[in-house]
């Protein structure tokens, strides 16, 4: 058990360090903003339409972008992109956003899937 909890451990720093990397190093969007994408998404329901609220640091030019990847990522185009060129995003910053925003999309699955695993486990072991 005690490999299974290392290994658990090592996973878990190795995520962390994977979120701060994306969120923290430097690059042509500020790191502001890209911890507000994850947690945007990260918070928002996949099913609904969130718009971003004027108190969310979310650039409403992102909004249409950012839905289409937290609910459809394969259905982003080169068109999605070269709006977001034309918008005034450069290559690194509409990766940095895309990252972001794959990354709270990512983290929430992560985190529902594990609740239900737990859930799953409490049923287990209460009968």
């Amino acid at each position: 058990m005690t490999d299974r909890t290392d290994k658990a451990e090592q996973q878990d720093l190795l995520y962390q360090q994977l979120i701060q990397s994306i969120q923290s190093s430097p690059g042509a969007t500020s790191p502001a903003l890209r911890e507000a994408l994850t947690e945007y998404v990260m918070q928002t329901n996949f099913a609904e339409e969130s718009p971003f609220t004027p108190e969310s640091e979310l650039p409403s030019d992102l909004q249409t972008y950012v839905t289409k990847v937290r609910r459809h990522a394969y259905k982003v185009t080169d068109e999605d992109i070269e709006q977001l060129r034309r918008m005034g995003y450069n290559e690194e910053a509409i990766f940095e956003i895309t990252l972001s925003t794959a990354l709270g999309a990512g983290t929430r699955c992560l985190t529902r899937g594990m609740a239900a695993l737990e859930g799953a486990s409490d049923a287990t072991t209460d009968h």
